[in-house]
């Protein structure tokens, strides 16, 4: 009898340690599942933040899309985002929390969960910080044309079905019907010396390097399509052969580009992976700028005037051509962009209706950045333009959803005099274009669990 009764409280005690412990398994399940979902949460919170300050360049988002940020529901939770902005270092501080309840009752506490005043009672809790840096491109060559540089020039390659950039084997020889300007003489001149800002103003001439390295290359390309476009550009129309020196003005004491290694950082025109899409570039500038006091927003066709001056430098838009006709001047300073009528945040078809042309019948003047993007762009002088800072020609555009090869480049169409002189200083901090440049450059830097 004692030994049944010993047996039987026996075996309730075991039930009572296997329903302990499948209590704590479960209690155990439940922790888990929670900090799984808090923590999904969190990273989706972390990657809207990281979106808005990466791709649409805002340093400081918000959850909630406000001023002040404030818990948004998600999942079975809710998530809590702020950023917090270090113009010193150019970093963005983005700290995030996923939150899931966790008992029956939850506090209603709505700051974030690092405030003084935080009240995390009855909810599951994850964070995390990342550090992003972000700094601007700065041009260091007179002129940029991206992917296939210039519209097939003869000798040169163009785009086609099948065409594979990193391929040669695969590229389609110009050998007639080219697009841009074949005439025996091209009166370019691309002058990759540091010239003053006030060159335009101020006239002079800087002294002419002397040493090798050049400072600065002549050209930049994204790919070897668009390096050996130029080339052959500069060699067929301008009738300058394999000397790019020649074309600079004023011309150095001797050649010192080295022109048999296009993979050489002294040849002339550099494949650089590292320049923004061109594209991209424009309308980053065109969200942040288009209402924006003090820009300048000019329809298509013939223009004139002044826009802008060393001690009042901005952002002017042209959409569509960009026509001085002759006998007028154009001029300015700061940024200059000629864009289609393409805008990537209200626009869903992206074909654009209007290409971005400039056609310079009369006179040119420009100090700082000139970029003309769009849906396969031209530029056409018959008249006198000069730039000072730097050039830049439209990169890829999209269309339907697939990027186009054909309209990857920029036809140029050069009968008079066209100048592209490089000026260092004004894309320098301080310097009149600077703060204008879209932060293209944004890396994650730092990360850490909250």
């Amino acid at each position: 009898m004692i030994l049944v009764v010993i047996v039987g409280i026996g075996l309730m005690m075991l039930a009572v340690i296997s329903l302990q412990v499948t209590l704590v398994h479960s209690d155990t399940r439940t922790t888990q599942q929670g900090v799984f979902e808090a923590t999904q949460i969190r990273d989706s919170a972390a990657a809207q933040g990281l979106a808005n300050v990466k791709t649409n360049e805002v340093l400081t988002p918000m959850s909630g899309g406000g001023a002040t940020a404030s818990w948004v529901n998600f999942a079975n939770g809710s998530y809590y985002y702020y950023t917090t902005y270090d113009p010193a270092f150019a970093i963005s501080t983005i700290r995030a929390w996923g939150r899931v309840p966790a008992d029956e009752t939850t506090s209603s506490c709505m700051t974030a969960p690092d405030s003084l005043s935080w009240d995390g009672t009855g909810w599951m809790l994850r964070g995390v910080e990342i550090f992003v840096k972000a700094s601007r491109y700065i041009p260091r060559a007179p002129v940029y044309f991206g992917n296939g540089g210039i519209e097939k020039p003869m000798g040169g390659f163009e785009w086609g079905a099948g065409v594979d950039p990193t391929d040669p084997s695969t590229w389609i020889p110009v050998t007639s019907g080219a697009s841009s300007s074949q005439d025996s003489s091209v009166p370019f001149e691309s002058s990759a010396l540091d010239h003053p800002f006030d060159y335009l103003y101020n006239g002079g001439t800087p002294t002419p390097a002397s040493a090798n390295p050049h400072p600065y290359n002549i050209w930049a390309s994204q790919n070897p399509i668009g390096q050996f476009n130029t080339e052959a550009w500069f060699t067929n129309s301008a009738g300058v052969g394999f000397d790019p020196t020649i074309n600079l003005t004023p011309a150095p004491t001797n050649a010192y580009y080295d022109m048999s290694d296009p993979t050489s950082p002294d040849y002339a025109y550099p494949v650089d992976p590292t320049i923004p899409d061109v594209q991209d570039f424009a309308s980053q500038l065109w969200t942040k700028f288009k209402d924006a006091p003090g820009t300048t927003k000019l329809s298509s066709g013939s223009q004139s005037g002044t826009y802008g001056d060393l001690s009042t430098p901005g952002v002017t838009f042209v959409t569509g051509r960009l026509q001085v006709d002759s006998g007028d001047t154009f001029k300015g300073s700061g940024i200059l962009v000629i864009r289609d009528n393409y805008d990537a945040n209200v626009d869903a078809d992206n074909t654009p209706g209007t290409r971005a042309i400039l056609d310079i019948r009369g006179n040119l003047e420009w100090t700082g950045l000139v970029i003309v993007a769009g849906w396969a762009p031209s530029i056409s002088v018959t008249g006198d333009a000069t730039i000072v800072g730097a050039l830049f020609g439209e990169d890829s555009v999209q269309s339907g959803g697939e990027i186009s090869l054909d309209s990857a480049t920029i036809i140029m169409n050069i009968q008079n005099n066209f100048r592209v002189l490089y000026s260092n200083s004004l894309f320098q901090p301080g310097g009149l274009v600077h703060d204008y440049l879209p932060m293209v450059k944004k890396e994650v830097v730092g990360i850490r669990n909250l």
